[in-house]
């Protein structure tokens, strides 16, 4: 047994024992449904019999700025049901004017609005569940809940709401379809949380007691809801949803003469095989809808991770997407379609089709299974490619879980002249991290992996300790990928620490893995003081050591020491200070400032340097706002200074105007060119009304000297039912006045999508 094996036996052994003596200190607080036979009606108006007859649950605890009182704005909730639906009456007393929020847009950021939001477990394991919310002005947002905690507020699903503004108070009443979530069949107890963001008091409380340390959707935190039988069948629960489009494009930078008219069709479906296991089908899927990546001025030397969107990959995304760490996922559902061209911008591959059922095949068993086909792309040189994943989770002890996952990615009928003939570890990083667009390939790429995930009961601990092995036709060397991470929070204190091993042959195309052959690991304790003042809810101090060797633990090649000290304050502001000192070795040619000059750090090389940054962030309840930082320090040879962050401006509840920005201005020594590259990323986002809105927004990058507009128009005319109209287009800065054809505009496109949402 080699000492990477008796490490990961430790590790498992000292996280089972720290599972099995861990105690639920949740609070049991129990809410008693009852079914209701009148037709509720969602007006605000609280005059259904059922409203005056069911209990309600209120007697709310601060949070924020104390979590040692109760909450000094009383909020109270109501629930029932019937055969089709889950039923809140939710009432939040407020005796002051006015309410904060960004605009009416759906799916708002929850520290910027005011808003009451439900966590629901229904499955009874802690861990898994759903999240819906709604502000004054009665706008919605939902997401799933994965690991206890994490909120993904991309997903989008079918509910209704009201809201009714009085004196004193307002009234929501939402009904939620038993259609829309999954929950284990027979289970007659719910986990359920209530928390509300009163921004304007920069009060947050919640119905059962969180200590400021815990996030608030931690679902062990959380009261009981006992139904009086079992939740009611599903019957049917079969959505289709259609979309037609129309596309006028042009790409100047293919020298393409003429604009090109296309017409597309294809659809989704949702298929709900039982209430906790659901089969999601799509043909021709087309994602033009969704917003494009913002961009972003990277200045190290690996690839940068961008968030997953597309509305197919999202429902259940944890049980595919979380194996590994973030820097070592097996599984990335952004390498399915979507690819970088030549100009540095994300371009769609199309997908024929794909199927992926997902959810709970038991109370303690979670299933995985994706299948997909992407087209072949000459213009980006892909070949038609199949990826398939499965994924099988079965919960042990009270919250954690072992994990199985197997990702495969075939490419179907290629070129032999174009397939890997040999193993080369630098061109297969280059070609397989770097970006999609290759022009060589292997005919497969598996990873396997097993993983442990610890969720203590109290939340106290929590750790993930994996191991994983990739499979290609032409390398059998040191393949594995395997790390360990451990952490302990208490109200005042927190330790945490991280350990990665990349062998050098290990490649998951699938995956998002932008560093191979090294061994890696950091130490983070943190303390959190929280003062008596009117002024200030917490200040803390953390540290942060971390290193990089190579596999053979032979060569330091990274390593890192930083202090970070903030305070946060209850006018919701906050301010932090950090200094680092940072080491690293140049294990290839790397030019930091590329594409300026020539000049490169030679591999072999090393460097140090110590920096200082500064972040703030003004009273979130102002009209005006900013969100910055400013850092200063080394950078290699030289010294870098950086200021980045938005300015925005909130004319509510309407929408906001905000510009992103990120400079940097660099000097290396003699040798190297001065280098001064920033970001501008003005954007508008205005709201109609809850249901029609606008988004516009540039982005301008003097790197790559491309700027690029997004324009988009949403009507959503039904429940998840919506009309698009999208304006694209990427041109350099002379353009579009007086452009010269591939040289000044690169690409210009509009788009016209109907999709519509069938329940069958």
């Amino acid at each position: 047994m080699n000492v990477r094996s008796i490490y990961l036996t430790i590790a498992f052994f000292f996280a089972s024992i720290i599972t099995s003596f861990a105690q639920n200190v949740a609070q049991e607080t129990v809410y008693n449904l009852q079914k209701t036979t009148e037709k509720i009606v969602l007006d605000g108006i609280l005059n259904e019999l059922i409203w005056q007859e069911t209990e309600v649950a209120t007697d709310f605890y601060m949070v924020i700025p104390d979590d040692n009182r109760s909450a000094e704005l009383e909020s109270e909730v109501r629930m029932t049901y019937d055969n089709e639906n889950f039923y809140f009456a939710i009432t939040c007393f407020d005796g002051q004017d006015g309410y904060v929020v960004q605009s009416l847009r759906r799916d708002w950021d929850w520290p910027l609005n005011e808003n009451f939001s439900i966590y629901i477990d229904p499955y009874n394991d802690f861990t898994n569940g759903f999240s819906f919310g709604i502000t004054p002005y009665g706008v919605q947002r939902e997401g799933t809940i994965d690991e206890g905690t994490n909120v993904n507020e991309d997903w989008d699903n079918k509910w209704s709401s009201n809201v009714k503004k009085y004196d004193d108070r307002w009234i929501a009443e939402i009904a939620i379809p038993f259609k829309s979530i999954r929950y284990a069949e027979g289970n007659r107890n719910w986990n359920i949380q209530f928390f509300r963001n009163h921004l304007k008091r920069n009060e947050r409380s919640s119905w059962i007691a969180v200590e400021q340390q815990y996030t608030p959707s931690a679902l062990t935190f959380s009261g009981k809801v006992l139904w009086p039988e079992d939740p009611p069948k599903t019957g049917s629960n079969i959505s289709f949803i259609p979309y037609v489009l129309g596309d006028l494009s042009r790409n100047y930078a293919a020298n393409e003469t003429n604009y090109s008219k296309k017409a597309n069709a294809g659809f989704d479906a949702k298929i709900g095989i039982t209430p906790g296991l659901n089969l999601d089908l799509t043909v021709n899927p087309d994602f033009s809808q969704v917003e494009v990546d913002r961009q972003v001025i990277n200045l190290s030397r690996f690839e940068v991770s961008f968030p997953e969107r597309r509305q197919f990959f999202l429902e259940n995304a944890d049980l595919f997407s979380k194996f590994g760490f973030p820097q070592s996922r097996a599984f990335f559902s952004r390498r399915i379609g979507i690819s970088t061209d030549t100009l540095g911008r994300t371009r769609q591959v199309p997908i024929v089709g794909g199927a992926r059922l997902s959810g709970k095949l038991n109370e303690k068993l979670r299933l995985g299974l994706l299948n997909m086909s992407t087209a072949e792309n000459n213009e980006l040189g892909i070949p038609f490619q199949n990826y398939s994943v499965l994924a099988l989770q079965q919960n042990i002890f009270s919250r954690s879980n072992v994990a199985f996952v197997f990702a495969n990615k075939q490419n179907i009928n290629i070129d032999k002249s174009r397939e890997f003939s040999s193993y080369n570890p630098t061109v297969a990083r280059r070609i397989v991290q770097n970006s999609d667009t290759t022009v060589e390939f292997k005919s497969y790429n598996r990873v396997v992996g097993l993983e442990y995930n610890l969720f203590s009961e109290d939340t106290r601990w929590a750790g993930d300790f994996y191991y994983q092995k990739s499979f290609d036709t032409w390398n059998d060397d040191n393949t594995y990928n395997h790390g360990a991470f451990l952490r302990y929070q208490e109200r005042n204190f927190s330790i945490r620490w991280v350990h990665t091993a990349i062998g050098d042959g290990f490649n998951a195309e699938m995956g998002f893995v932008p560093r191979v052959g090294y061994n890696q690991g950091s130490f983070s304790p943190k303390y959190i003081h929280y003062p008596k003042s009117d002024a200030i809810i917490n200040q803390e101090i953390s540290f942060d050591i971390s290193y990089t060797y190579n596999n053979d633990f032979s060569k330091n090649t990274d390593r890192s020491f930083s202090v970070d000290y903030g305070v946060s304050f209850t006018n919701t502001s906050s301010i932090s200070a950090q200094w680092s000192r940072t080491y690293q070795y140049m294990f290839f040619d790397f030019n930091p400032i590329a594409p300026i000059g020539n000049r490169i750090l030679p591999q072999g090389s090393d460097y140090n340097w110590n920096s200082m940054r500064l972040n703030y962030q003004s009273d979130r309840r102002k009209l005006l706002n900013i969100d910055g930082s400013l850092t200063y320090g080394g950078f290699y040879t030289g010294t870098r200074f950086n200021a980045g962050g938005q300015l925005a401006y909130r004319f509510q509840p309407y929408g906001s105007f905000a510009i992103t920005y990120d400079y940097n201005a660099i000097q290396l020594s003699e040798g190297f060119e001065n280098a001064n590259f920033y970001l501008l990323g003005p954007r508008l986002d205005f709201t109609m009304t809850d249901k029609v809105f606008f988004t516009g927004f540039a982005q301008y990058n003097n790197r790559f000297d491309n700027v690029n507009y997004n324009l988009r128009f949403q009507w959503r005319f039904a429940p998840v039912s919506d009309v698009f109209l999208v304006y694209t287009e990427n041109f350099a800065p002379g353009g579009p006045i007086d452009f010269v054809p591939g040289e000044d505009t690169k690409s210009r496109a509009i788009v016209l999508k109907l999709n519509y949402w069938f329940n069958l």
